[in-house]
């Protein structure tokens, strides 16, 4: 039996290697890379690899997309949405179940996946059969508090990834697109850059698509500070529309749409 754990440098893909390794279970850690993860993270994944993993992390990539997300967003002339989230199957699902479809005996793949995440997570079982990676997929954090998943890395003495100190509530891809305002807000103040690589995906997505191709959905913030239109005349904004907002929003406005915590960590991990 050969044992695949997921990992993506957070918090959770972090503990189920931890935990793992404390079952006393042998296996290969697989990184998905996107290349569209934040340098911190790319930099922590191969401290992982070098003080967990003893330098063997396996990195597998869809050679399709050779760049990446903005391979994928330029190629669909549109970005990801929470409606189609194509990045996660082109991305991730598919290079993993390439790499597992490789492998020449009976396969368990383990995920870090915890229930409170989303309303989606809360409804997949600890165990079941993949027919995607034509084999198990164990979830043993399923239950856990984020709480346990950092006790766990303290235990270990493995700092957590720091860009939840740094605003960020999920560290898969940077920024990924279903951040929320308050959420964006906190990275924007500590990592300006985030506009940039927005506009970056923007301007990747429009090229060739014959009209502008926004980051952020309809509805996003109000329509009054929108500044484009669809064909159809639904107001959607730009970066700089989005920006603009978040300037000028205060917290209660933003506590609608995420967490405000006291520090600059989602978790409350400042000292």
């Amino acid at each position: 039996m050969i044992h695949v754990a997921a990992f993506s440098g957070g918090k959770d893909s972090t503990a189920l290697l931890l935990w793992l390794k404390e079952q006393g279970i042998e296996y290969t850690a697989v990184f998905c890379d996107t290349s569209w993860e934040h340098p911190l993270t790319y930099a922590y994944i191969e401290e992982i690899n070098q003080s967990v993993l003893c330098g063997a992390l396996v990195t597998v990539k869809n050679p399709r997309w050779d760049d990446g997300m903005r391979s994928l967003v330029r190629g669909k002339h549109r970005i990801p949405s929470l409606r189609m989230r194509f990045c996660t199957d082109h991305l991730k699902v598919q290079p993993m179940a390439k790499y597992i479809a490789t492998l020449d005996d009976e396969t368990t793949v383990y995920q870090g996946i915890r229930a409170d995440e989303s309303a989606s997570r809360s409804k997949m079982p600890m165990r079941e059969w993949s027919d995607v990676y034509d084999c198990y997929v164990e979830r043993p954090l399923l239950h856990w508090s984020a709480d346990e998943c950092f006790r766990l890395l303290e235990r270990h003495g493995i700092a957590a990834n720091p860009l939840y100190r740094l605003g960020s509530k999920r560290v898969g891809c940077f920024p990924c697109v279903m951040t929320r305002h308050a959420e964006l807000k906190r990275i924007a103040s500590s990592m300006p850059e985030v506009w940039d690589r927005i506009a970056e995906l923007e301007a990747a997505a429009t090229e060739g698509a014959g009209e502008t191709r926004t980051f952020f959905p309809p509805g996003y913030i109000p329509e009054r500070y929108c500044s484009r239109r669809l064909r159809t005349g639904t107001a959607v904004p730009t970066v700089a529309d989005v920006r603009r907002y978040l300037i000028e929003a205060d917290d209660a406005q933003l506590s609608m749409y995420g967490e405000t915590p006291a520090c600059t960590s989602v978790y409350n991990l400042c000292e």
